[in-house]
This record gives C-alpha cells, structure tokens and sequence, in this order.
C-alpha cells in the first residue's frame, strides 16, 4: 500500500510540473506578443493612449497590467 502510495505521489509531482512548465512557456509566449505589440505601436507612432486601449482589448489585461507594461516596455 505504501509503494502504491508513493507511486501516486511521483506521478502526480510529475504532472504538477509538466504544467507548471507549460504555464510558464505560455505566459512568456503572451508577455513576449505585449511587448512586441507595444513596440510596433511606438515605432508606428500610435499615441500611447489608444496603444493603452488596444492592449487591454487585445490581450484582456486590466489598465493596471497595461500600464504597467508600457511603463515598463514604452
């Protein structure tokens, strides 16, 4: 019953990783796609404000999060 047991476990360690790692990949993925948006917007010469309103819509982020990247990215 105990090797059973720790047979579960394992597996379910492995599984919790596989997509923690998955996660991760996806939200570097997204973080990357925002980033290149905003530069593209700025190289373009998109005011910031309308970038503003289209990365909230695009990428379903709160204000908070948008301005925070173009804080960040602008």
């Amino acid at each position: 019953m105990c090797r059973a047991f720790e047979e579960w476990q394992e597996e379910c360690i492995q599984k919790g990783i596989a997509t923690g790692i998955q996660q991760g990949i996806q939200t570097g993925i997204t973080q990357g796609e925002i980033i290149g948006t905003l530069k593209t917007y700025k190289k373009f010469s998109v005011s910031k404000e309308e970038t503003l309103k289209n990365i909230i819509t695009d990428f379903s982020l709160s204000e908070e999060d948008a301005r925070n990247y173009m804080e960040k990215y602008w």
